[in-house]
Formats: structure tokens, sequence, C-alpha cells
């Protein structure tokens, strides 16, 4: 962007003085073409670029405000959105496999990318479960029906395997996954656990529809953002717009009933349903996969160190590392320093921090982001303050700073499979690998009007919400990729405009014999411009966890989505409000 404003400041120097010397005969040797006189060109390049970051600053809608307030109350949405993908867990020796338990935070490393490993981490906990999918086959015929055959180690036997849920990933082509997604979620009538080959008049259990359930939704899976502020109900908006397939997952629960089959190691999961969705796709067994999990391209990173000079007020944060370009700052995480002549470490706190320690010597820095004047992306500037006199040095001779990184456009020349290598502190008795390519980095809204529409959030409340406009202008905040990718941005368009109507009602419900005041809200939309049934589903079901954090909880939100073409109507729950009251 930079690189405009200085082109078009030559441009406008050189046809200037094209004219100037015209009615100037006797400059026209400075001033008639370029290249006349190399000095004469050096300056006006250099007025140029003094020009050009005059331009730059007039035309970049008062950062300094609306960062430092985005960086207060939605510290994510001013960072870049880091590459995502989805890591397939094995036991390394399948014969002797036990269920185990993994913990959030595996990191793991992709082959070499110019020479850098690009470091993936995983975002959930999983159990990591002794069985292989052998078989999957989808029956169309009344009652239609999607079975599944598993198998432990021999060795093992079901009984011992331990066995409490079964975590399905749904993958594949997105026509695929959310006719499966909205299929094992609204359209079952009863799951069927049978043993053995699961042939007629094998021992069997049932399991009503409710023993599936969605993952993904709750904080402690979270893909994107952190501690903070944070409103949680836009982190989920952000992540169905970029990273979708961290939603395709779901959880089977109640197989414990399975250590009754004793010693046998086989048995077959029977998924009924009421009705199939329509045009729904073949499946097979590319289409569920065991033990997997998303993964984000974060980790932690140091700068390089920066030693304070007096007269110099505003210092660049520069990953470590052969290559910085092979880094992008993600979140400053901590910033503490060497006093002179000391080694006692003096911490710093964020200016705009919401909590402070109120210590009267306390040192604060102001940190601002900006698009990279070099490559794509975008840097850090800090600016180090002493709250007592703003325009002196801290006395701090070296700052230390610990980030949080991404490895910037270098995931989005990954494959499938090249994210393999481990790390110090992923599992000696696993092998794993992404299934999906990594997802590209999106930058941060840098520019544009966007920070003042996101400022127009600090006026939203729950009811605010219920009209078509502003619900269209919330959720198009969110859709980061919208911006940078053409196909994005009309498949978004189509999802906005297919938002038809939305309408709120007051009600009550009686919760424990209380009676408890809430809001029936009712969605219309345009089915097919929503890509299908599967979609809306889907769509409906982020909306719906995205109301509950936005209701008190002193209240409670039901959604329904009915569907403008063909009169489907999705219902949930009653949701009793997760947000707390101020």
């Amino acid at each position: 962007m930079f690189n405009k404003y200085y082109q078009d400041e030559l441009v406008f120097l050189r046809d200037m003085g094209r004219e100037f010397s015209a009615a100037n005969p006797e400059a026209a040797r400075f001033l008639a073409e370029p290249g006349s006189d190399p000095d004469v060109e050096r300056m006006l390049e250099g007025f140029a670029f003094l020009t050009a970051k005059l331009r730059q600053k007039l035309d970049d809608e008062l950062p300094e405000f609306t960062h430092s307030l985005a960086e207060m109350f939605w510290p994510h949405y001013l960072r870049p959105i880091p590459s995502t993908t989805i890591m397939q867990f094995e036991h390394a020796n399948k014969d002797t496999a036990e269920l185990k338990q993994l913990q959030a935070g595996i990191e793991i490393d992709s082959a070499p990318v110019d020479g850098t490993r690009c470091r993936f981490r995983t975002t959930a906990g999983f159990d990591l479960l002794p069985l292989q999918l052998t078989e999957v086959q989808l029956r169309r015929e009344a009652p239609a029906r999607l079975r599944l055959r598993l198998a432990a180690p021999p060795k093992l036997g079901l009984e011992k395997a331990g066995l409490k849920s079964l975590r399905l990933h749904l993958s594949g082509e997105s026509a695929v996954t959310r006719s499966l997604y909205v299929a094992l979620l609204r359209h079952v009538r009863r799951v069927v656990i049978r043993k053995g080959d699961g042939a007629d008049g094998s021992e069997s259990y049932e399991l009503p529809a409710s023993a599936i359930r969605p993952v993904g939704l709750g904080e402690n899976e979270a893909l994107l953002g952190g501690p903070g502020p944070s409103f949680p109900g836009f982190r989920l908006l952000q992540e169905y717009f970029t990273a979708p397939a961290k939603f395709m997952f779901i959880d089977l629960d109640r197989l414990d009933g399975t250590a009754a089959f004793g010693g046998e190691h086989q048995f077959v999961v029977d998924f009924e349903f009421s009705r199939l969705p329509d045009n729904m796709p073949p499946v097979s067994k590319a289409n569920l996969q065991l033990n997997c999990v998303p993964a984000v391209n974060l980790f932690k990173h140091d700068a390089d160190p920066i030693r304070l000079e007096r007269g110099r007020t505003e210092y660049a944060v520069r990953p470590a590392g052969d290559d910085p370009r092979h880094f992008e700052v993600h979140s400053i995480d901590r910033v503490y320093g060497l006093e002179v002549g000391s080694a006692q470490e003096r911490e710093y706190s964020a200016q705009f921090k919401l909590a402070r320690s109120g210590r009267r010597n306390e040192l604060f820095y102001h940190a601002r982001r900006r698009e990279a004047v070099t490559g794509s992306g975008s840097e850090m500037m800090m600016t180090f303050l002493d709250p007592e006199d703003p325009d002196a040095r801290p006395n701090v001779e070296t700052v230390t700073i610990d980030l949080t990184c991404t490895n910037g456009h270098l995931p989005s020349r990954l494959d499938a499979g090249d994210i393999s290598v481990k790390t110090g502190n992923a599992p000696i008795f696993a092998r794993y690998q992404n299934i999906t390519r990594p997802t590209p980095t999106v930058p941060p809204p840098l520019k544009d009007d966007l920070h003042w529409r996101l400022i127009g959030h600090l006026s939203l409340n729950y009811m605010s919400l219920l009209s078509v406009d502003a619900l269209r202008s919330v959720i198009g905040l969110y859709n980061f990729r919208a911006r940078v990718d053409r196909q994005t941005e009309q498949a978004h368009s189509r999802l906005l405009e297919g938002i038809k109507g939305a309408n709120g009602a007051p009600t009550s419900i009686l919760v424990d014999g209380i009676p408890v005041r809430g809001l029936d809200v009712e969605l219309t939309v345009d089915e097919d411009l929503l890509n299908g049934e599967g979609e809306t589903y889907l769509f409906g079901t982020i909306l719906n966890e995205f109301f509950a954090q936005y209701v008190s909880l002193n209240s409670f939100s039901r959604l329904s989505v009915k569907g403008a073409k063909r009169g489907e109507v999705f219902e949930w729950p009653a949701r009793i409000g997760k947000r707390a009251i101020l």
C-alpha cells in the first residue's frame, strides 16, 4: 500500500516538474526529465517518500485510537488469522494400542519451507482410541442407515478398551461433510451398537439421538483467540468463516456399554435416520476419520532484544531467526527489561490494558500493527512510556519480548501429509500427519473503515441484533477471508443475501420450577443461497451458540431457522445465557 503512495507522489513530482520547467526554462535542466541530474533524482525520490508517508498518515483512519480500543476489547480482531489444518493421530504399534488421553497444545513441525519448519499445535484434547474404522456403508432405502464397522486390537478386546465416546471427523468435500453433519445431528432416530460383525440377532443395545453431540463450540476448543475480554460469540463467527473444518466433528457418547461385549474386538455402529438430506452424496470410509483434532500455526517465539536509545520514540518488533520474514507476530505476551547496571527485571504493561497494578513506577509500552513495508503480512511497532513523564525514556538498557508467532504465508506452500515431524512435547507412542491442506494465513483488517464499524459493536445489545441489517453487519465483520479471496467474497455475499428475516418475541419457560424470561428468535433464510440444507443447519448451529453467548445469565434464547424455499424448520432447545451481568 505504501508503494502506491510513493509512486503517486513520484509521478506527480515528475509531471509537475515538466510543466514547471516549460514555464520556467532556466529550471529545465533540473526538472525536465528523469535522470537529467542524479542528485536531483535522489532529492525528488526522498521528497516523494516523505510526502507519501504524510498522505498515508492522513488516510489511515486514526489507528492510534481505533487500534488501542480494539486491543482492549477485541484483541483477536487486529491479529492475523493463522493457518489451520486437521491432524490425524494413530498408534505407532497398533497391536498393543490402548486408549490414551491427549491434551491440547501438542506441537508438530512441518517439512522445511525455504529452510524453516512451520510449527502447528493442537487446539483441543481428545482420546486416542485403539480402534480402526474398517468399513462404512450408507443404505438409502427406508429405513435409511449409516453403518460403521470398528475393530480394536484382538489382544485388547472391548471389555478392556475403556471406550466412553467415539469422536468422528467428517472429512472430504463440503457437500459430503455438511450433509453428514445435518444427517447425524438432525435426522437420526436412534443408534444401535451391535456386537461382532453386526449380524441379525447379535447382542446389541440402543442409544437415543441425544447421545450424538456437536464438537468445537466450547471455549476449551477455541481455535483462534485466547484469554481476554473478547466476546466468544464473535470468535465462533470468525472460526466458522476461516476454518469451518474445525466444526466438522461429532461425538457419540455412552460407548461404555461395549465393555459388555467381553473379549470380542469388533463392533458395529448403526445410525438409523428418519430421512436423509436432499441430494445426499455417496459416503465412503474417507469421509469419516478417527483420532483427528484441529491444529493451528501458532507457537511461542522470542523477539530480537531491543536496546533503547535516547531520541528514538518507536522500535520495530523483529521475531528472532535467520529469516524474520518467515515469522509474523500474532500477539505480544510479555515485555520486560534490565535496568542499566542491574540484573533485576522490570516488567512493562500494555498502555491501554484494562487491569493495572497501580504501582507508581509502573512502566508501559504501546504497540501498534501496520502493514509490512516490504513483503506481505504485518509488523509490530512499539513505543516505551514513563507514566510520570511520557516524553522521558525509561531507565532500561535492553528490552526482551516474548511473542506468539505464526509462520506468515509459508504454510500455504504445504500439502496434506507435510506436517508430521515430532517435537519435544509430541507423544512418542503415536504417529501423526495433517490430512487436510493448511488454510492460507489471512491478514488483519488494517485499513478501510472496518475499525469504526467494529467500534459500533459497543452499541449492540441482544435486541438490536434482531434485524436483518444489523445481523448482516455483524456477520460481515468477521469474514476476513472474503476481503482477500474473490471466491470466498462471492460465497459470503450469497450468505448475507440469504438472510431474509430476523425476529424476536419475548417468552417464558420454567427452569427448576422458576419462570425465566427470554426470547424466541426466528430467522428466515434462503437455503439455496446458503448452499443447501447441511450448510443452513451448520450456520444455524453457530448462530444458536452466538445468541446463547450474547444473552445474560438470567435469561435464555431459543432459536429456530426456517427455510424460505422448502419450508424446512430447524429448532434448537432453549439455551440459558452465558453472558455475565455487570
